[in-house]
């Protein structure tokens, strides 16, 4: 009995194609893990994956809508899958050929890692949605629905439109299935390739047949091996056909990108990725066979040769309002001179104090508490949390604090929020609005920016940038980076829609503070100041051996000039100073030899630095002019989280921790260096200086996605910090040393 058992399993076919997926299609089944990662939280638990998949947003809303638009994308990938599986494992199974329906019985047999897949999906959504989002059982059943639906649009779609002609040996022949095997036995068919079954034909496997019913196949021996091959080749075609339909339709869509309606959710636009690969893999490997892999190689090298020796395929992000056929030297022998010019140094310093006395004039003060803001990176988590840490301050201190703020800087998704809030106090200055801290704002701040986006890089970013943009008259490429940028003028009102210059006057002025935007230069690790005004006197020259300086800090005027800085748009300073890796693409500037900027939190993710630089460089002003300095750090997590524990390390880890140790701890190495930085510098400071922190995570189980999306559980979660104990304790000691009239610390 159990040696009947064990055979009827071992030639049950969907366990037989689930062990050929093993030799011989590993490509698909690595995106199937890789789908099964990210829901279940092996991979890409920080950057909030999973939260992708499990609460969807289209439109700002988690609805059917959202749900059903991602199961119409599983079922794109779930036919790719098929499509793909069927070229290369059918012709193993030359049994296929002979029933009704091919290619229909196939993927039927070839769904247990869809079905596996989709039934982890519908536990993790019912689960996330009851207990995270507290979703009713009808709104939970909702979803699942338009989950189920999409997937059922696409595939049963796909399956009539593409694969309802799909015959079998004995349609193809125009014969019966009743004919003497001994007519189809000596059939010749004419200039037909010899068809390989590799031994497999031996086997009577059990498939689920017409109706889900388990049956058992027939034998093929008898028959010629090339009328098989004409079933299997009609086959090969028509997936061809729809293969390539599908990727054209998707990339057409991606040439419609920018459209609100294709603002799809994030989810849907990575595994249309996976699809959009596993087809183009398919179509190729349908006619190329095993030649595929080494002309993609081939391909491949032959693309970055062109990169490194023509100008064809060295596409670049622009930043929009910037001149591209004005180039400006980014030699060392130019930026020494440009930075080490003291004639311009001085003018630059002068000019700066001019701002500082028209600040200090605005506070009413002889000596006033001059306080600095250094974010944190953290993509919308920081956003989020430095505009409601900004906006309650000023509600605590009848925005007292604002008004003694003299410089804000730091990295990423915190100047995003600082900038945000900053433009709000701008508005509230000219009476546009009557508070800052109106819940809409916070909603604003806080809806998604990753749909867009993902959406324009999985359509057009990754293949060919055939997409084109007009700005201001000049014609740019249309990327993910320009998608990002769209999606955060209009969640933000468009307060970041304008030249850079614009912002001039209100700084210039000290009724606003002034904000330094650094992105990293990836070709040489500088940073890269972007400021309303001039900055030579920040280049970090210190020469104390002796030797020729380095000069880390480039003032962005001094290299492209005031005109470039002054046109280019400020949503675009913005997202070069929040480029993370991969996410968004690095921005091109127009220097020779070209320059790409990226995210300043590679460099300085807190901002201490920059501050300790400007610091030194006024301090003689400040010791004169100020009661004190007070740097208020506002960062996404906490230096070391309460009740931390050192890791320990398994088997494994020794491995990989080597290397995983420079990106893991790559936070806090930076911690370590900038406190030692500020203790060496708080040494020797000629005036008194504190500095107090808020902390949104303080705990390592307080999950908040590092991501360009927040759910709606994050941004309460985000707005519930503010209550802290420790939150609280900075607020008290801030508000003490803001109303201390007697300028004493």
């Amino acid at each position: 009995m159990m040696r009947e058992s064990w055979e009827y399993v071992k030639r049950f076919f969907p366990l037989v194609l689930l062990v050929q997926h093993l030799k011989h299609n590993r490509l698909g089944l690595f995106y199937w893990f890789l789908l099964v990662g990210i829901v279940t939280d092996i991979l890409g638990k920080g950057f909030g994956l999973s939260y992708l998949f499990l609460s969807p947003e289209y439109h700002e809303n988690v609805s059917f809508y959202s749900f059903f638009i991602l199961g119409f994308a599983i079922g794109g990938f779930t036919m790719a899958f098929h499509t793909y599986s069927y070229t290369k494992l059918a012709s193993n199974f030359p049994f296929l050929a002979m029933v009704n329906k091919p290619f229909l019985k196939f993927c039927v047999n070839n769904s247990l890692l869809p079905i596996g897949f989709v039934l982890i999906l519908f536990i993790k959504v019912a689960r996330f949605q009851y207990l995270e989002e507290f979703a009713s059982t009808a709104q939970i059943l909702i979803y699942l629905l338009g989950l189920v639906l999409g997937m059922a649009l696409f595939i049963v779609a796909s399956v009539l439109f593409f694969f309802r002609k799909n015959k079998n040996v004995y349609e193809l022949n125009h014969m019966s299935a009743t004919v003497s095997s001994r007519r189809l036995r000596w059939l010749k068919i004419q200039n037909g390739r010899n068809y390989k079954s590799k031994g497999q034909s031996e086997l009577l496997y059990f498939y689920f047949g017409r109706g889900l019913r388990v049956m058992q196949c027939r034998s093929t021996k008898h028959y010629q091996p090339a009328l098989l091959q004409r079933v299997f080749a009609q086959n090969r075609i028509s997936t061809s056909v729809f293969e390539v339909t599908t990727v054209l339709t998707f990339l057409l869509l991606g040439f419609l990108g920018g459209s609100r309606w294709l603002d799809i959710p994030a989810a849907s636009s990575i595994v249309l990725l996976f699809t959009i690969i596993l087809m183009l893999f398919n179509s190729l490997f349908s006619w190329l066979k095993w030649y595929t892999v080494p002309l993609i190689i081939a391909v491949f090298l032959f693309v970055n040769w062109l990169s490194m020796n023509t100008k064809l395929v060295q596409f670049q992000t622009e930043a929009i309002g910037m001149d591209y056929s004005v180039r400006s030297s980014y030699s060392f022998d130019n930026i020494e001179r440009e930075m080490s010019d003291s004639v311009k140094v001085k003018r630059d310093l002068q000019a700066y104090i001019r701002v500082l006395d028209n600040w200090k004039k605005n506070t009413g003060e002889e000596k006033p508490l001059l306080v600095i803001v250094n974010t944190s990176g953290g993509g919308s988590r920081s956003a989020a949390w430095v505009y409601y840490v900004l906006s309650q301050m000023d509600a605590e201190t009848g925005y007292d604090f604002t008004e003694n703020t003299a410089l804000i800087t730091g990295a990423s998704g915190g100047m995003v929020g600082a900038s945000y809030y900053r433009a709000l106090y701008m508005k509230y200055q000219n009476g546009v609005i009557p508070s800052t801290c109106d819940e809409r704002f916070y909603q604003e701040i806080t809806t998604d920016l990753l749909n867009r986006m993902s959406f324009t890089a999985s359509t057009n970013d990754i293949f060919v940038r055939y997409k084109t943009g007009y700005k201001n008259g000049e014609e740019y490429h249309y990327t993910r980076a320009i998608a990002f940028e769209e999606d955060m003028n209009e969640n933000t009102g468009f307060v970041f829609d304008k030249p850079f210059g614009e912002l001039a006057e209100a700084e210039k002025s000290g009724k606003v503070p002034v904000m330094l935007f650094t992105p990293s230069v990836v070709n040489d690790g500088r940073r890269m100041i972007f400021s309303t005004l001039g900055t030579r006197f920040l280049n970090g020259q210190s020469q104390l051996d002796g030797m020729t300086s380095m000069y880390e800090n480039i003032d962005a005027r001094a290299i492209l000039g005031d005109k470039q800085v002054d046109n280019v748009k400020y949503s675009s300073v913005l997202r070069m100073t929040a480029t993370f890796p991969l996410v968004l693409p690095m921005t091109t500037l127009p220097t020779t030899p070209e320059i790409k900027v990226m995210d300043a939190g590679t460099r300085d993710n807190f901002g201490t630095k920059m501050t300790v630089e400007w610091l030194s460089a006024l301090e003689d002003w400040i010791s004169k002019e100020t009661s004190g300095v007070v740097i208020v750090k506002i960062r996404d997590t906490k230096k070391v989280f309460n009740n931390d524990r050192t890791r320990e390390f398994s088997f494994f880890n020794k491995f990989y921790e080597p290397f995983g140790n420079m990106f893991s701890n790559f936070p806090r190495t930076q911690d370590f260096d900038q406190d030692e930085l500020l203790n060496a510098y708080g040494k020797r400071v000629p005036f008194p200086l504190k500095i107090v922190s808020f902390n949104l995570r303080e705990e390592r189980s307080e999950r908040i996605s590092l991501s360009w999306h927040l759910t709606k559980r994050e941004r309460n979660m985000v707005r519930q910090a503010w209550q802290k104990r420790a939150n609280a304790q900075s607020l008290e000691v801030l508000k003490g040393l803001l109303g201390n009239k007697n300028n004493k610390f």
